[in-house]
């Protein structure tokens, strides 16, 4: 059984002997966290001693913490690469417990040991612990360790944090009340009056690990459809409940008072768990760069996560520069000019943001020259599947789900098809379901989405339904978005995508493929049909940590 000392030891000098009425202190140990303090000029130590070093459950890390008898934290935390004799100098006189915690990566604990001590009377200098106050493993886990890292120009004071999420139930939104030193509390969410209470900066309330680097312990029981907002300068005020009933979440907007005029830019970090009696009760931690609706600066995403023994890391985000690189692309006269909307700072000199083509048709409508930008490709592919049907055996090499359609030629300008099959998990579709699809419109497709105005979910493109159905049009979704609707072959061949020869596809998307790492970023709804998304997915209990990275960025507001 593993032991641990803790010892009082005097500076060799020093001492000044029993009934010494001297109260004079030494400043011992800076840990940017706290400076100690020890009377009659003693050093405080801590010294951690591993009787049977080399054993299976010996840690990576040690983390170390001391509180006063009010409970307040005081020292720490700090953490150290495992050795089996450890010396920890500088905790205070006023140290009532020391807790010691084993890590098999930072911020994940896997045994703790707590002991009270009494510096200010110790007279044999040294305290064992007892086996006893050994926890033989963590309690469950309900949160994880999230980083962020700020390389931007704004001040870490001027970078603000937002997370939310819903309950498993589906039936309320949450959001993440930071606490001191790295802790958070899962809300429900106020009315967007509240704006202020859903952002924090990174100064004021999260645990800070390194210069401009923080961290926070995450809770994931209420992160299903997670995001996490970082706004530089102001909080974002658009933020919140327009009901009482805790399902209609107001969002941020980009292109809409009162934040577009603010630099933000958000990621998705979702903790998902089957259904009870739907599989095992285990959360997935799911999170991607999402651009879908604009670009601002390009945030990275780090994931570390425990495989067997060994760490491994995962980053996906954006090529070094991207900002630069992608308001250089867009500026280029081969690029339609219809996707270079822009949304600028005030006084104009800056740009915040470049618009996805979805946002822009929103404000500019269907007739307008983007909401009608696909209609001479959507033309030629009903064109096309009126004289050679379309039958899509999802059999392409990239993650394929194992649907399949069997097709008509198109008539009266209605694609009818039917689910031939289906994979064996799929409850929700039944067997040769049908579907009778009409021509989209480009709204539809830089949506990835339909409205029903009163049809059958399967006689529209809404992201609705069964299974199959949903899987259908995000096929076809996908392929008119990339170009290559009119050859199924293509649909899943990446180096096909937007190389239409008359350049009727999704420019924004092009783009911001062409500078994330990897070629992968959600540049559309649907990108993640044949695995063009960045999504990083890993069950919970081997996640260590992950960061969010800010890239160096100039300020580019005066907030």
């Amino acid at each position: 059984m593993r032991q641990i000392l803790l010892g009082s030891f005097l500076v060799g000098g020093l001492a000044c002997g029993c009934g010494s009425g001297s109260n004079g202190s030494v400043g011992v140990f800076d840990n940017s966290n706290f400076v100690a303090q020890g009377v009659l000029g003693r050093v405080n130590r801590v010294e951690l001693i591993d009787p049977t070093p080399n054993s299976s459950d010996d840690p990576a890390f040690f983390s170390i913490k001391a509180y006063d008898s009010q409970g307040n934290l005081i020292f720490g935390p700090i953490e150290r690469p495992y050795d089996p004799n450890l010396e920890v100098a500088g905790f205070s006189d006023l140290t009532s417990l020391v807790e010691v915690s084993h890590e098999r990566a930072p911020g994940y604990v896997t045994r703790v040991v707590r002991h009270p001590v009494d510096f200010r009377n110790d007279k044999d200098g040294l305290i064992e612990l007892s086996s006893e106050s050994l926890l033989g493993a963590a309690a469950p886990r309900n949160t994880f360790t999230v980083k962020v890292v700020n390389n931007s120009a704004y001040p870490d004071d001027k970078v603000f944090l937002s997370v939310s999420g819903k309950d498993r139930n589906l039936s309320a939104f949450y959001y993440l009340k930071f606490g001191a030193n790295g802790s958070a509390q899962s809300l429900p969410f106020g009315p967007v009056s509240g704006w202020s209470n859903y952002s924090a900066p990174l100064t004021d309330l999260l645990k800070e690990e390194a210069p401009h680097t923080y961290s926070f312990q995450c809770p994931y029981e209420n992160l299903i459809s997670g995001r996490v907002y970082v706004s530089f300068g102001k909080k974002l005020q658009g933020y919140g409940l327009n009901s009482a009933n805790g399902l209609d979440l107001q969002l941020p907007s980009a292109s809409g008072a009162p934040d577009y005029l603010t630099l933000y830019e958000f990621m998705e970090m979702s903790a998902t768990i089957p259904d009870v009696g739907k599989g095992p009760q285990e959360y997935t931690l799911f999170s991607n760069t999402s651009v879908v609706d604009f670009f601002s600066i390009g945030l990275g995403m780090t994931l570390a996560y425990q495989e067997g023994a060994n760490e491994r890391v995962e980053t996906v985000g954006f090529v070094a520069n991207a900002r630069d690189l992608i308001l250089a692309e867009f500026a280029k006269p081969t690029v339609p000019d219809v996707f270079k909307r822009l949304i600028r700072n005030q006084d104009g000199s800056k740009v915040l943001r470049v618009l996805g083509p979805n946002q822009s048709v929103a404000l500019d409508g269907e007739n307008s020259d983007i909401g009608r930008f696909l209609q001479t490709a959507l033309d030629s592919g009903w064109v096309h599947y009126a004289a050679n049907v379309l039958n899509i055996p999802d059999n392409l090499p990239s993650h394929t789900f194992n649907y399949q359609y069997t097709g008509q030629l198109i008539s009266g300008g209605i694609l009818r098809m039917a689910l031939s099959s289906k994979p064996s998990d799929d409850a929700t579709s039944p067997a040769g379901e049908q579907y009778a699809l009409p021509k989209p419109t480009s709204k539809i497709v830089f949506f990835c989405d339909d409205v029903l105005n009163g049809r059958p979910v399967n006689e529209t493109y809404a992201n609705l339904g069964s299974q199959g159905h949903k899987r259908l049009v995000s096929l076809i979704g996908a392929a008119l978005n990339r170009g290559v609707f009119e050859n199924y072959t293509d649909w899943g061949n990446p180096s096909a995508f937007y190389t239409r020869a008359d350049g009727k596809y999704n420019w924004y998307a092009k783009i911001m493929h062409q500078f994330a790492l990897a070629g992968k970023v959600y540049g559309f709804g649907y990108d993640d049909v044949y695995g063009q998304d960045p999504t990083l997915a890993k069950k919970l209990d081997d996640v260590n940590r992950l960061i969010i990275t800010i890239p160096p960025v100039e300020r580019l507001t005066n907030d």
